[in-house]
């Protein structure tokens, strides 16, 4: 019979969190990690730069977790409050760690910056703790046990928390408790809402064994199956194939299983790198978001961004049309796509269009048209779709489906 799983808190610290000027990113992550380990997290806290509500919290949890991972409150200034609230809640004084110290000052020589006094205060680590080095910053993090609970201690900074927590904070978790991990698949769409897909998925049987979720966003959307330990390897292959077959073409990849498929941008570039084919790409609505994302990967030609309707039309040398209407404006972005991809001499070329109303793109209740056009080494093709909310969703949704247009046709979906 399996024993229950150790019990584990994540707990952020920060005015910026509690306030809601930062979206606590961090717990999320560091939760789908510890599930996925074995934990069970029971509880997500965030206190402010309060001292006595810091102190307060980490008495609680030590008496009631057997883990807990906190993150936040370890730079150098006065509001940083968390190696003095471990000292003063667990009676461990703060020590200068020599070898921290070396490691910031070292970080501030490779960087060709000097040393402020106040960073001397991130070496001050309490009484018998380890020390968790930070390669990616100044931040040394700290772990320790008091009571039943074994404490690590991480920046707020997401990049360097995730490295630390890889590095050294997971390995040291599966070396003091005997873990059953999860297995998580995660099913990736695009070009789809949370409530089509749930929709869809009203033909699909879930067994008692799995957890099903999801998690939005602009970008993607994602259906995660969380598979306890004892289930076969061949029925949660068979599970993933059924939820991504429900969905349809929306799907582009399929993590947890025997290759993740990475995201949208990483599925497009794995075709485009195999098969020796470059894009290029006029963007208006999205202003660079498309370019942005691709980096600077060696398929992605060039990118051209241009906020004028006629001027689109007169930097490709295309007759500008008089009139266009819903019906026009994807033939129209389908021409422009064309003589992109001559002009530029690249394998596939996409270019928007809608009507360049910047009142309606900062309204966020506004709803906005945007037309993609793709050419391809066998022809055109066209996408249509309606946006609303902050002009910045506007964008970013309008690059996702520029990009996914590409997608589909790469993976014959169109």
């Amino acid at each position: 019979m399996n024993q229950s799983p150790p019990l584990a808190e994540i707990f952020s610290q920060g005015d910026e969190i509690v306030s809601g000027q930062t979206t606590d990113t961090n717990a999320a992550w560091l939760s789908e990690q510890l599930v996925r380990m074995g934990f069970q997290v029971t509880r997500h806290t965030a206190v402010g730069d309060r001292l006595e509500s810091l102190v307060e919290l980490l008495r609680e949890i030590a008496s009631r977790a057997d883990s807990c991972i906190c993150t936040g409150g370890l730079g150098p200034t006065s509001d940083d409050l968390t190696a003095e609230a471990v000292a003063a809640a667990f009676d461990r004084p703060l020590i200068t760690d020599l070898d921290a110290l070396v490691q910031i000052e070292a970080h501030f020589t490779r960087t060709g910056r000097e040393m402020p006094l106040v960073n001397l205060k991130q070496a001050l680590l309490p009484d018998k703790s380890a020390r968790i080095d930070n390669q990616w910053g100044t931040a040394p993090g700290f772990s320790l046990r008091h009571g039943r609970c074994w404490f690590a201690f991480l920046p707020g900074v997401p990049f360097e928390m995730e490295h630390m927590f890889l590095e050294t904070v997971r390995p040291e978790l599966t070396r003091t408790w005997r873990l059953d991990p999860m297995q998580l698949v995660t099913v990736r769409c695009a070009g789809i809402g949370e409530s089509a897909i749930q929709e869809r998925l009203g033909c699909v049987a879930f067994p008692d064994k799995v957890r099903l979720s999801f998690r939005t966003g602009p970008i993607e959307n994602q259906i995660k199956l969380l598979f306890q330990p004892d289930v076969p390897q061949a029925d949660i292959q068979a599970l993933a194939e059924r939820v991504a077959g429900a969905i349809g073409s929306p799907v582009f990849g399929i993590d947890g299983l025997e290759q993740d498929s990475g995201d949208l941008v990483t599925v497009i570039a794995r075709q485009l790198t195999q098969n020796h084919q470059r894009l290029s790409v006029l963007e208006t609505l999205s202003a660079g978001a498309i370019a942005s994302r691709c980096g600077g990967a060696r398929w992605f030609k060039e990118s051209r961004v241009i906020r004028d309707r006629a001027e689109v039309f007169k930097h490709l040398a295309v007759s500008c049309p008089a009139d266009s209407n819903e019906e026009s404006s994807g033939k129209e972005a389908s021409v422009l796509a064309s003589a992109l991809a001559e002009h530029c001499g690249s394998d596939f070329a996409l270019a928007q269009l809608w009507n360049f109303d910047d009142r309606a793109l900062a309204d966020r209740n506004a709803v906005i048209s945007v037309y993609t056009g793709l050419a391809t080494p066998t022809g055109t093709c066209e996408h249509s779709c309606k946006l609303t909310g902050t002009a910045s969703r506007k964008q970013t949704v309008a690059a996702t489906q520029a990009l996914d247009l590409l997608r589909r046709y790469l993976q014959g979906c169109l």
